[in-house]
């Protein structure tokens, strides 16, 4: 065949291809940007488009299975993909789940401090004193103190906790709340019209009912509120009052769950080193203080003041105070090697 037919017949099939594959073309000159072969490429593609030059090519694609949908159902790719791995699914969700819920309050400033209200027993009245002045020096927090002698969650009919925090204490908007309770639950209770014996399974999963409600009934739609559930103190030998252990580890477990609530647990700082009952203990200065009051039950001023620090600092960790007075004096702290700790096995 002559040269010249040959470089006619060339021309004839790289024109005829680039007419085919005019959308292909097209997309791949979009893609490297603007130019003199993009405006080469639209008229081409136009031309193609006019004549339906494209739909020869789609035909014979079609023909040979080469065409695949362009369209991306992503609902079923993600389905697909919780059906081979739901349990990495179920994990990631959950865990998106509590970061949303996770307290968001602003850095204290003396200018705008956090309102901080503190409530309990009778235990909470000594330990709440020392937190209203603790958090009053560190002039970024403006303290509330609400302690009812005697009362609990175990006894609604005598006291109502929760109804008592929803309709008077969150109106009043407090974005740290400071609670305790424990020292007067260990009574017995009805569940449904019955008395279920203390510390039976009934009443655990009771009182269990009555700790998560009430952390649920205190946390901010909005997030804005940090909820601190102080751990009850153990409690000295004859000192009628037991069980403390059992209770904290309802607290704890509960708080766990909640990342509006954190727990901290008191015993680290007023037992031994067997986490056995202490009277009196040394500071960070070395200087030896009493713990408890006599009844060996309720803190003394100074051991009210070690926890109130104790607390606080917990509090710094999760809220910006950095503007406000957070170091304890050496009189007051504990020592250093004090650690609380961070899981509670369950009682035994």
């Amino acid at each position: 065949m002559p040269a010249g037919v040959i470089l006619l017949v060339v021309v004839i099939a790289l024109l005829a291809a680039g007419v085919l594959n005019a959308d292909a073309t097209l997309r791949k000159s979009n893609a490297k940007g603007e130019g003199w072969r993009n405006e080469v490429a639209q008229v081409v593609a136009t031309v193609s488009d006019t004549f339906r030059f494209t739909s020869v090519r789609r035909a014979v694609d079609d023909a040979l299975g080469k065409n695949q949908s362009t369209d991306i159902d992503v609902d079923e790719l993600l389905a697909q993909q919780r059906a081979a791995d739901p349990a990495r699914f179920a994990a990631e969700e959950e865990a998106a789940r509590l970061e949303a819920l996770k307290p968001r309050l602003p850095a204290a400033t003396p200018e705008a401090p956090l309102r901080m209200y503190i409530g309990g027993d009778s235990i909470a009245r000594d330990f709440g004193q020392a937190m209203e002045r603790v958090a009053a020096s560190t002039g970024v927090i403006t303290p509330t103190l609400d302690f009812r002698p005697a009362t609990g969650l175990s006894r609604p009919d005598f006291f109502n906790w929760p109804e008592h925090l929803v309709k008077d204490v969150v109106p009043t908007d407090p974005q740290l709340v400071v609670l305790q309770f424990g020292a007067n639950d260990a009574q017995g209770f009805t569940v449904g019209g019955r008395s279920v014996e203390r510390f039976g399974p009934e009443w655990l999963a009771e009182y269990r009912r009555r700790v998560a409600a009430t952390m649920d009934l205190m946390r901010s739609p909005t997030n804005e509120r940090l909820v601190v559930w102080v751990g009850a103190p153990i409690m000295g030998p004859n000192s009628g009052v037991a069980g403390m252990d059992e209770l904290n580890y309802i607290y704890w477990d509960e708080a766990r769950t909640r990342p509006w609530v954190t727990y901290v647990d008191t015993w680290p700082f007023l037992t031994d080193a067997n986490l056995g009952y202490l009277d009196q203990a040394p500071n960070a200065d070395g200087r030896v203080i009493s713990l408890r009051q006599k009844d060996k039950v309720h803190f003394s001023e100074a051991g009210g003041t070690r926890v109130s620090w104790v607390v606080l600092d917990r509090i710094a960790e999760l809220v910006d105070l950095n503007a406000g007075n957070i170091t304890p004096p050496p009189r007051d702290a504990p020592p250093p090697a004090v650690q609380s700790r961070t899981e509670l096995p369950p009682p035994v």
